[in-house]
């Protein structure tokens, strides 16, 4: 069952640049944290009780991993919505029970606690991230 709104994705191609503006709206950047393994950062600000993530890729996409390809091929400014989950194996069920489709190595470790994907076209065209803390 969906708790809440955890954050909003939103891919970026400067990250430090990203994390000034959105500084000077208000919107301070409390935590990064670097994915080596796909060459990510990934900044949080807080809004309330969720948060905005600024997501950025250091290197080009090595291919390697379907999942990594997959959210970067997400067009837009927001990136894809995550929300915050009790049990996230049921959760899954749930969604799959409904024709979503669950990326390939999912689940797996995020920046905060395990994480699932579904493909965009399985869920209306949003990227849908799920996360149990």
């Amino acid at each position: 069952m969906i708790k809440k709104v955890r954050h909003i994705g939103v891919m970026v191609e400067d990250f430090d640049r990203a994390v000034e503006k959105f500084k000077k709206f208000g919107l301070p950047c409390t935590e990064v944290k670097e994915n080596k393994q796909i060459d990510l950062l990934v900044g949080f600000l807080p809004v309330g009780d969720t948060s905005i993530e600024i997501v950025c890729h250091t290197k080009p996409d090595k291919g390697d991993d379907p999942t990594t390809t997959m959210v970067r091929r997400q067009k837009g400014a927001i990136n894809h919505i995550c929300f915050e989950v009790d049990d996230l194996e049921a959760t899954i069920k749930d969604f799959e029970k409904s024709g979503a489709k669950l990326a390939k190595g999912c689940p797996r470790p995020g920046a905060h606690g395990r994480i699932a994907f579904f493909h965009p076209e399985t869920t209306e065209g949003v990227l849908i991230e799920l996360c149990e803390v």
